[in-house]
């Protein structure tokens, strides 16, 4: 196992930055995740970990060892790629056995390590087949296997699911995040899917634009966003935002206003630019048309799109922001765009609720889950909100 240490590390193409001065720890048997679009400099970033990309500035330390400068095959470090990488012509024993052969280790040791991988991933009847005649599950744990026999220090996993279709690809999320309890080897992971990170990662970088913009585990994440760019971006569906302002030591929505402390006040009133209010649509709840929920946020709207997921109940009603002026989110957000004047909300409620699309529905939202937001800086201001 292993403890990285990154700082201040820069890779620039072309006079183009992809990481701009990333610095954070990766704890030893730590299962770290960097996840953000595409684009973001997250692959970058694992390239320059394992060696295949030179750092432009910064140092990158394993267990205290600097080792900007030693060779990719001397950080002793296993990587497994998108592309499941398997040479056609040789058996599943022989392509998780290949990087051992090239190491010259003993051919007793050798086939010591195939078997315990094979057993680990449950491919030991499968050892004497090609690729080509197994799944993309099992290749892709062919692949994960070829990285275990080397018995690294870490695990670097560049979006290895990609390729895998929904059902596989939960499946093997789960069989991975098992694997890494077992072995216990300090794992990093890249990839764009945030389901996937929430569910397999003891810490993640959120990267944007080649910038981390938050480490946290996945809670602080969802509970605590830095910014409006890490808000939208984890939770599925995306946060709910909408413009908001200071009048009169109240924070005023297009569906209401909410009551703030003093400090609070205080800092709103200091920032000179628009404003943002974010909450999850876990947070908006369906009730009764002629019932109203005291200290909640009343809000009536047409059900424009209603997704019924089995476990869930996705609502999509449109509000109008009548006076307020529209606020700008981050393009990589990929939020769809919003009508004229109006904005579309989306609601997680009980999957029982009998709704149709067209039906006025009556929503409520607890104020007490509202984050507000600089809306140019995108910045979470909300530290000290009360109601």
């Amino acid at each position: 196992m292993a403890k990285i240490e990154l700082r201040g590390v820069t890779k620039r193409f072309h006079g183009s930055e992809a990481v701009k001065e990333a610095s954070f720890t990766i704890h030893d048997g730590e299962f770290f995740i960097l996840v953000g679009p595409s684009g973001c400099g997250k692959s970058t970033l694992l390239n320059m970990i394992v060696g295949l990309e030179e750092i432009t500035e910064g140092e990158i330390r394993l267990d205290g060892v600097r080792i900007n400068d030693v060779d990719p095959k001397d950080r002793n470090m296993a990587m497994v790629f998108q592309s499941y990488a398997l040479y056609p012509h040789l058996s599943v024993r022989e392509n998780m056995a290949f990087p051992l052969k090239l190491a010259k280790l003993p051919r007793a040791e050798i086939d010591r390590r195939v078997a315990q991988a094979a057993e680990i991933l449950e491919l030991a009847e499968f050892l004497a087949r090609k690729p080509a005649v197994l799944s993309g599950g099992q290749r892709q744990r062919v692949a994960m296997g070829r990285a275990i026999v080397r018995e690294p220090k870490v695990f670097l996993l560049d979006e290895p699911l990609s390729n895998l279709d929904a059902k596989l690809r939960g499946q093997m999320r789960t069989e991975i995040a098992r694997l890494q309890r077992r072995l216990g080897t300090t794992t990093i992971y890249v990839t764009h899917d945030q389901t996937e990170a929430m569910t397999l990662g003891d810490r993640i970088a959120v990267l944007r634009r080649g910038e981390v913009q938050q480490i946290g585990t996945p809670q602080e994440l969802y509970m605590q966003p830095r910014n409006l760019f890490v808000a939208g971006f984890i939770g599925s569906p995306a946060m709910n935002f909408l413009p908001a302002r200071m009048i009169d030591n109240r924070l005023e929505l297009p569906i209401g206003s909410l009551e703030i402390s003093e400090p609070m006040c205080r800092r709103l009133e200091a920032t000179p630019g628009p404003l943002a209010a974010g909450f999850r649509p876990d947070h908006l709840q369906i009730v009764l048309s002629d019932s109203r929920q005291e200290g909640g946020l009343h809000i009536r709207g047409k059900a424009e799109v209603v997704e019924w997921l089995g476990a869930d109940l996705f609502i999509h009603s449109d509000i109008t922001l009548g006076e307020f002026q529209e606020i700008a989110l981050p393009e990589e957000l990929g939020l769809a765009p919003e009508k004229q004047h109006r904005r579309t909300l989306v609601a997680r409620v009980d999957p029982a609720t009998r709704v149709r699309e067209g039906d006025t529905v009556s929503l409520c939202l607890d104020p007490r889950h509202v984050l507000v937001f600089d809306a140019v800086s995108g910045e979470n201001m909300s530290l000290e909100l009360t109601h």
